[in-house]
């Protein structure tokens, strides 16, 4: 059993420390804000995620995690400190490493090593070249071995992705200190690969980029399929079973990519490239894409309804994704702005987004689906919650004003929707191959 300590408590670092201590390790948790502390001591996490509260309880009560206000109180006897911020990203996607500066100074003051820096935040390549010279000048006395575990978490299946990962990474100094590292990760089973700092934070820039790029190029595609007659969701299965692509491909067209996580790693590489003096066309050209994205939906919800301004829209969803109730960078609250500019009435429902919040203002809440389509001229399945395959169309349609219904995940029984009396709009589908699956 390992002595661990982790500092930064959102989504990344809860998530960590629950992993950590039902792999059978001593962890000892902090956070600079005693908000988020407190409520962890109640047992609530910052940011609902399934299974975490339950898991979270399960290692209180077991004695091997504990959250803390001081940093002290965590790193004394520490043999490994995590930092796993949730690093913040500014307006124009760009991270914000302040947290992780003050991480690396607490660890400064606080730590008697020898002890394993391992920074877990997505960072841009470079950085924990400068954590460490940074700690080294502040604690010279202080032996510490500094190392780079890129995350690979995913809103709404973090769990799984922590404890059946696709790949460990350690990016490294030291091959032994990397060893010592991936020691904590017994009885996981995943390939593991240890490679230098510059690599490891490369290869999250990488993973992201090519993810986004595989959104763009999806919707770029549906744009193209629609307007040439093709139906790109049977273009996508052709893709899927390609063995050189694969059935996990990102291949979803829909609203684009949102968050920020992705965005943060495309800008850092495009970043990047300006300071190396290496044209980034591919990476500038993927974000060009998803920029264009919500307009799209809005002239395509234009054409189902004839007219949006006066038009009462409701929503399907609110959350940047499913399995999460956080509104950060939401695509879906991006829509309602632009619908609101149109002059349209914006409505919505989520089922984890029940009482209004700052990010949600200007649009009236509901308590379920079908209170929020009464009277409403247009839906927009915005967020692809699972529950929403499951809803009522008929009675969803019954209680309308009007029935336009743009399916933006592509995720609905279209020919059920029809047949509902809905008039239905998904992406990449030509509006004459809709009304021809609509009739059959």
């Amino acid at each position: 059993m390992a002595r661990i300590a982790v500092i930064g408590l959102w989504h990344l670092g809860c998530v960590v420390s629950a992993g950590l201590a039902h792999l059978r390790h001593k962890v000892a948790a902090m956070d600079f804000d005693p908000a988020v502390v407190h409520r962890l001591q109640q047992g609530v996490p910052p940011v609902f995620e399934p299974g975490l509260a339950e898991l979270i309880g399960q290692q209180v009560l077991a004695g091997v995690l504990s959250f803390h206000l001081r940093a002290e109180e965590v790193l004394a006897g520490a043999e490994y400190v995590l930092i796993t911020f949730d690093t913040p990203v500014d307006e124009n996607d760009q991270s914000d490493l302040a947290p992780l500066y003050a991480a690396v100074d607490a660890i400064a003051a606080q730590a008697s090593g020898p002890v394993h820096v391992v920074v877990m935040s997505q960072v841009p390549v470079g950085t924990c070249q400068r954590l460490a010279e940074r700690l080294r000048a502040l604690a010279p006395r202080l032996r510490f071995a500094l190392l780079c575990q890129p995350e690979n978490l995913r809103l709404g299946e973090a769990l799984r992705a922590f404890l059946q990962p696709d790949v460990i990474v350690v990016g490294a100094a030291d091959p032994a200190a990397a060893e010592n590292l991936l020691r904590l990760y017994e009885g996981v089973d995943a390939p593991r690969l240890v490679m230098s700092w510059q690599s490891a934070e490369m290869a999250k820039h990488a993973l992201n980029a090519f993810l986004a790029t595989s959104v763009s190029f999806a919707n770029e595609l549906a744009d193209l399929a629609a307007a040439a007659g093709a139906d790109v969701r049977d273009v996508m299965r052709v893709l899927r079973l390609d063995r050189r692509i694969g059935p996990q491909a990102f291949l979803s067209p829909g609203p684009g990519f949102s968050g920020g996580t992705l965005a943060r790693d495309l800008q850092t590489l495009r970043l990047l490239g300006e300071r190396l003096g290496r044209p980034t066309p591919q990476l500038d050209a993927t974000l060009a894409v998803n920029a264009a994205r919500l307009p799209v939906l809005v002239s395509q919800l234009r054409q189902l309804c004839s007219d949006l301004r006066g038009a009462r829209v409701g929503l399907l969803g609110l959350t940047y994704k499913a399995g999460t109730n956080t509104l950060r960078r939401s695509h879906a609250l991006a829509l309602a702005r632009l619908l609101r500019q149109e002059g349209s009435e914006v409505r919505a429902y989520d089922p984890q987004v029940q009482t209004p919040q700052a990010e949600t203002d200007g649009i009236a809440l509901f308590p379920d689906p079908y209170a929020m389509a009464d009277g409403a001229d247009a839906l927009v399945l915005a967020t692809p919650w699972p529950e929403f395959k499951s809803l009522d169309l008929t009675r969803l349609a019954s209680r309308m004003r009007k029935r336009a219904l743009l399916d933006a995940h592509n995720c609905l029984d279209e020919q059920a929707a029809r047949k509902a009396g809905f008039h239905y709009g998904g992406v990449g589908i030509p509006e004459e191959v809709q009304v021809q699956v609509g009739a059959e």
